[in-house]
């Protein structure tokens, strides 16, 4: 059984988490850390937890367990909690908190493995001990293009339109024109692929959808291969993954909401390669994708847990 604990455990990403490890047959959950709600239940904070769990917050984490999920949403806080641990080496870590996103790469044998599984199953299950969840765009933008960078289509500008639950903002609100913060995380990203790729050919239109949790966008980018031949390389990378669909009609928030998928449709309009997918943020691209994660650092298969959520 793998023993979990929990950092920051009364952010939304934690309560996810929680809601994904209590029903995950080859979990327990040893400990959610929150010295400001130590005492108090999990249930208390994490609406949909009520009678799955009595566990409480506490302040004093212990070192009996085998993987530690950071969650705090406080710049700094967990790298903090890293250095001042005292946790044995064999302890896997899964960073969601961004601190230790910027050291994460993309090989085999390094310290941090950049956490998107579609990417990097590889060093995943090759021995790696701790990784970094992406942003959750940042994640729906590479589920939509890693297909084309691992065959060099990403020559010219690639136009990102997001619309994105963003709850600090109004309805249709601009929230990003041009560029983006996360520009560098996916420049990167693509470069494992496609070396050759840089920052400057994103470009990106980002709305706040008014709506609670997901993310749809559209990528678009210019090249002279066909629709056929975008389908047989989206199929060719994705064929032995298991969350990302290829659709025939265009998708919707509501065939993602809740679930660790990604629902992606490919069109060729004019000279132009379309690909518009829809991921629940909070889910696949944040704590679904720690559990996924998590998976395979155990050597899991990698849907085990992912199947049935405990929803509010």
């Amino acid at each position: 059984m793998i023993r979990a604990g929990i950092t920051g455990a009364t952010t939304r990403e934690a309560g996810e988490i929680i809601k994904l490890l209590i029903n995950h047959p080859d979990v327990e959950i040893m400990w959610a850390l929150d010295a400001d709600a130590e005492g108090a239940l999990l249930s208390d904070f994490h609406p949909g937890l009520r009678g799955e769990t009595y566990l409480p917050f506490t302040a004093r984490p212990s070192d009996d367990v085998d993987v530690i999920f950071l969650c705090s949403d406080e710049s700094g806080v967990s790298r903090a909690f890293l250095e001042k641990g005292n946790f044995p080496e064999s302890t896997r870590i899964i960073d969601l908190s961004g601190d230790m996103l910027p050291q994460s790469s993309f090989a085999d044998g390094d310290e941090w493995i950049f956490g998107l599984p579609e990417l990097c199953r590889k060093p995943l299950v090759r021995g790696a001990s701790k990784t970094a969840i992406p942003d959750a765009l940042t994640s729906a933008v590479l589920l939509a293009v890693t297909p084309f960078a691992k065959e060099q289509w990403l020559t010219g500008s690639v136009s990102v339109s997001a619309v994105v639950a963003e709850l600090n903002a109004g309805p249709g609100e601009a929230l990003a024109l041009l560029d983006l913060e996360q520009a560098d995380d996916i420049a990167r990203a693509v470069r494992s692929l496609q070396p050759d790729f840089k920052a400057s050919q994103l470009k990106f239109m980002v709305i706040n959808g008014g709506w609670r949790q997901g993310i749809s966008i559209a990528v678009h980018f210019p090249t002279t291969h066909s629709e056929a031949e975008a389908i047989e390389a989206f199929n060719s990378y994705y064929d032995d993954h298991n969350f990302t669909f290829l659709s025939a009609q265009m998708p919707n928030l509501n065939e993602v909401l809740g679930t660790n998928k990604c629902i992606i449709n490919i069109q060729k309009i004019e000279d132009e390669l379309v690909i518009t997918a829809v991921i629940d943020d909070l889910l696949k691209g944040r704590s679904a994708m720690a559990v996924h994660d998590m998976n395979l650092l155990f050597g899991l298969q990698e849907r085990v847990g992912l199947m049935l959520k405990s929803q509010a």
